[in-house]
């Protein structure tokens, strides 16, 4: 049928060939090829470092897969799903992780995929319980080490953007999530004083990690509600704990809220109101995947709605893409031991480096806070301070002026004292 109409009319031609290299690309596949990407480019950053993990996390995950799935079905299917488990707890993870102990967490992590099921699918992000599993049993804690680096944020962004362009039904996920993050985030800045301005909001609502979770793990198609009323509830929720949690439980809060927003997502199915919904839920999984209906769909007149705003978006991503290259500067990672330059007294740093224009020292100040600026490099993005709080001077790279103001990453690296 499709071949007789695509024969008739060129436009259904087109259509259909684009269906087709669609259908090669599920949601799932193009995750962890975007990981890959991401992987590749940390792993580039660490000259590196990394490659160990990202390497043979993903392939413990598949062979376990593999194991469950000779066990459990007739026929085996590629592990898309495994590879991106192994994938984002390789991502996770620090770099240097002990592989033993991670390959457990992946093993972990693909054996709950496969038991802990409801109506069919996982109910639980594998990801999220071997990451949980790693941080609280096994003495991993997470680096976030996919956000590493300019291009690996810019890297993150345009993938992230591609991903929900392919997924477009699932846009309500991340934006109901970003949304609740910066409402929660602004209520918390008013409860303790802190700076209101939209530079500080933004800076923590995009941080990478954040955008990381908000884009990738949120939006992971096996665990996340199909049904669209179903999707706003579960993406707020995790808003709300993954800005309240970090208060309690810093190092896990982003898995914890992930592992609240499953429970709800359970709940739900097993609610009257899920109960009720079967055939919502059936439409919604068979738009994601057109292949389950049986019966191909009939070709449109015109393109559909949904292909226009993933052209749509694909432009954006494509004009955000030409425009952030051209304000981003990458280098390689420098380590400074005994940094200087800065204006110092008997009593230690105190004074900031002269040398850098008050605009820029207004800008990192406003990030750092009351720190003393001792040096900044603004083609290389890096940046040496003193924390008088802490009593070190600390060594920053991914400090960089991007869009009018400045934007701060966790690369840390320590030394005590003052050597101004």
């Amino acid at each position: 049928m499709s071949a007789e109409l695509a024969a008739a009319d060129p436009r259904s031609a087109r259509v259909v060939a684009g269906r087709r290299f669609l259908s090669w690309f599920p949601p799932v596949r193009l995750v962890w090829i975007s990981l890959v990407v991401l992987g590749i480019l940390g792993v580039q950053y660490l000259n590196g470092l990394g490659l160990a993990s990202l390497v043979a996390l993903p392939l413990v995950a598949v062979v376990t897969d593999l194991v469950f799935q000779r066990v459990r079905f007739p026929h085996l299917r590629f592990p898309d799903a495994a590879i991106a488990t192994g994938l984002f707890l390789a991502l996770i993870f620090p770099p240097n992780v002990p592989l033993f102990l991670a390959g457990v967490a992946a093993f972990a992590a693909i054996s709950v995929r496969h038991v802990l099921r409801f109506r069919g699918r996982p109910w639980l992000n594998p990801a999220v319980f071997g990451a949980l599993l790693g941080a609280l049993l096994l003495g991993l804690a997470p680096a976030w080490w996919v956000a590493i680096g300019p291009s690996g944020e810019f890297a993150m962004l345009l993938l992230g953007g591609l991903l929900l362009a392919r997924n477009w039904r699932a846009w309500r996920l991340p934006v109901t999530f970003f949304a609740a993050y910066a409402a929660l985030t602004l209520v918390q800045h008013v409860l303790v004083g802190a700076s209101t301005s939209a530079n500080v909001l933004l800076l923590e609502t995009i941080d990478p990690v954040t955008l990381f979770f908000g884009l990738y793990m949120v939006m992971e198609p096996r665990s996340s509600p199909a049904v669209p009323y179903e999707q706003p509830l579960f993406a707020g929720i995790i808003g709300v704990a993954a800005a309240l949690l970090p208060t309690v439980l810093p190092s896990v809060a982003l898995f914890l809220a992930l592992l609240i927003g499953n429970v709800l997502a359970l709940v739900l199915r097993r609610s009257p109101i899920g109960a009720t919904a079967p055939a919502a839920r059936s439409a919604a999984s068979a738009r994601r995947s057109p292949k389950r209906r049986g019966t191909p769909a009939p070709l449109p007149e015109r393109w559909p709605v949904g292909y226009r705003i993933t052209a749509g978006v694909l432009a954006l991503v494509l004009v955000g893409a030409v425009i952030g290259s051209s304000h981003i500067t990458v280098a390689p990672v420098v380590r400074l031991q005994a940094p200087g330059g800065g204006g110092t007294s008997a009593a230690g740093c105190q004074v900031d480096n002269p040398s850098i224009p008050p605009a820029t020292l207004a800008s990192l100040h406003q990030v750092l806070g009351p720190s003393v600026i001792l040096s900044y490099n603004s083609a290389t993005g890096l940046v040496v301070f003193y924390d008088p709080v802490n009593q070190v001077t600390v060594t920053e790279y991914d400090l960089y002026e991007d869009f009018g103001y400045a934007e701060f990453n966790g690369d840390d690296y320590a030394v005590s004292g003052c050597s101004g």
